[in-house]
């Protein structure tokens, strides 16, 4: 409905777009001339956006917290940035990480008694595959975070309204999880076909057996497991961050710029007050959607994680 007033000439969803060009004025005819280079030298995938910069921005600035709290302000008693940082990764760790993937059990056999027993590796640390994974969704929670407040800055663009950005993370846990389920099951049933044969067994919750009815029923089982494990998880998490992000600017924008309906200017103002008051307030939510969709993310990604690279929990 923006788009017919001013004769089409404002758009204000056009925030949230992409560009191939990127903040020209702040870096003058050298930083045109980079881009319009390097957007004419490589392939279309590799171009030069502004939803690129603020990628660029986000890891420049976790980099530069995280090494700060690490190495400059490593002290006994957490002060400063990292006092900040640290309750933050240890909540990750302690209850989105670790509730979810648990250690595996190690089969031993019994030869004298011909049966299997189940028990825990007690050599090892309770939550030691958990750890493993620790650096990498704490690194999933911060990006997508930032990426979604630094959407929030005005002047800026937000990667995360892009099914291209929200796709790539979700790429990323499906490959973890993918990859990951796969070597466990190696490691587990003592070599490639037998590991490879009880991972697609472990993704039915049923009994295989060869009568026709329970093999029909475990095929069925199969075919919707297996859908869900390549396509409706990672579509998920793709789609529920898009929406979201996208669903919020458009709100926001849509309560900032209403009144450009209104012919009068006296009613323009009239109604400009109320509906800038309420873009602030929906505008806080938004701080606090950003960080609740990066959360959400990540629990999800940690769930998938554990279920399929753990299956017997």
């Amino acid at each position: 409905m923006f788009l017919g007033a001013g004769g089409g000439a404002f758009n204000p969803v056009e925030h949230l777009y992409d560009r191939y060009s990127a903040w020209v004025t702040y870096w003058g005819v050298h930083g045109e001339a980079f881009i319009e280079w390097w957007n004419g030298t490589f392939p279309k995938w590799m171009w030069i956006s502004q939803h690129v910069i603020m990628m660029w921005l986000a890891a420049a600035v976790m980099i530069v917290l995280f090494c700060y709290a690490t190495f400059v302000r490593n002290t006994r008693v957490p002060k400063g940035i990292r006092n900040f940082l640290e309750p933050i990764v240890t909540y990750i760790r302690d209850e989105v990480v670790r509730p979810n993937i648990k250690n595996p059990h190690a089969k031993h056999h019994d030869h004298d008694h011909g049966h299997a027993h189940d028990h825990h590796h007690d050599d090892l640390p309770p939550h030691w595959l958990a750890d493993k994974f620790v650096p990498l969704f704490v690194c999933m929670f911060f990006f997508i975070a930032l990426v979604n407040l630094m959407g929030l800055i005005p002047g800026s663009t937000t990667a995360s309204s892009a099914i291209t950005f929200t796709g790539s993370m979700a790429l990323i846990t499906l490959l973890v999880y993918g990859v990951g389920a796969f070597v466990m099951s190696i490691r587990q049933e003592g070599g490639v076909a037998a590991g490879v044969f009880g991972f697609f067994k472990n993704l039915v919750p049923y009994h295989f057996s060869w009568k026709p009815m329970d093999l029909m029923v475990w095929l069925l089982l199969f075919l919707i497991e297996f859908a869900g494990f390549i396509f409706i998880k990672p579509f998920a998490l793709m789609v529920r961050l898009f929406a979201n992000m996208t669903a919020g600017h458009c709100s926001l924008l849509s309560f900032l710029f209403i009144n450009l309906l209104v012919p009068s200017e006296v009613w323009r103002i009239a109604t400009g007050i109320p509906t800038v008051a309420m873009g602030v307030g929906l505008y806080a939510l938004e701080i606090f959607v950003s960080i609740l969709q990066a959360y959400i993310f990540t629990y999800l990604s940690a769930i998938f994680l554990g279920l399929y690279l753990v299956p017997e929990h």
